[in-house]
């Protein structure tokens, strides 16, 4: 009889023991692991199309080639001077563009190009030896080549862009135009966001400064050249 009091005591005793320890391995938590969050890497080519509107002002020589004279315009008898010398442009500018990126540490270095068609136009009166005139400055495609230094913030990119510009102009008086191609210098400033890994939305704003070119018109060559100020949205598609 005292041997199976001793045994049921021993078997009692055994299954508290394993009770209470598995107890204390049910109220152990177990740490979840962090997730490995890995920043956006900016690198790499991409492609994009972008549109957007531009302003500036056209700059000529025709006071110097035909000096403004006094003249009264219908249906005032006030007398004005009519000078092309300068006058506003405006329109629209979109397209497409294409560069590669190089990123280091959090600084990004890359290249990038663009091809634009051009809306940006205006025009001023003109007195051509006492005839008035209407002179009219169009410029109808863009481009340029640039390099690109910025600075990631994750999936954020600020930078500053400059280089090479291009762009045709059509200048018009007296119902003939003609056209050049001009070289210039643009500069400008720009922010980026990748909603994900390939798409990228950009906001971009560009000052851009076109050569004097000389041009054949019926009363003579006008030389002209023009500044420009654009803003652009786009999305880009990186590889």
């Amino acid at each position: 009889m005292r041997t199976i009091c001793f045994a049921i005591a021993g078997l009692s005793a055994l299954l508290c023991t394993t009770s209470v320890y598995a107890a204390d391995l049910a109220a152990q938590a177990v740490e979840p692991v962090p997730p490995v969050v890995t920043p956006y890497n900016w690198s790499g080519p991409y492609v994009g199309l972008h549109a957007g509107y531009g302003w500036g002002r056209e700059n000529d020589n025709q006071s110097s080639l035909f000096p403004g004279v006094t003249t009264t315009v219908a249906p005032t008898t006030t007398a004005v001077t009519f000078s092309a010398d300068k006058f506003d442009l405006s329109g629209f500018v979109g397209g497409a563009h294409a560069g590669y990126n190089y990123q280091i540490d959090q600084f990004v270095i890359g290249v990038e190009g663009d091809i634009d068609y051009s809306n940006l136009n205006g025009s001023a009166h003109a007195n051509y030896g006492g005839t008035l005139r209407t002179l009219k400055l169009k410029t109808e495609w863009q481009g340029s080549a640039r390099a690109r230094v910025g600075y990631a913030f994750d999936n954020i990119l600020v930078y500053a862009t400059g280089g090479l510009a291009l762009a045709n102009a059509k200048l018009s008086t007296a119902g003939a135009s003609s056209s050049n191609t001009h070289v210039g210098w643009t500069v400008g400033l720009g922010a980026e966001y990748a909603f994900t890994q390939n798409w990228i939305g950009r906001l971009e704003v560009r000052y851009s400064d076109f050569n004097k070119k000389s041009y054949a018109t019926p009363d003579g060559r006008v030389k002209a050249d023009w500044d420009q100020t654009t803003v652009t949205a786009g999305i880009s598609y990186k590889f």
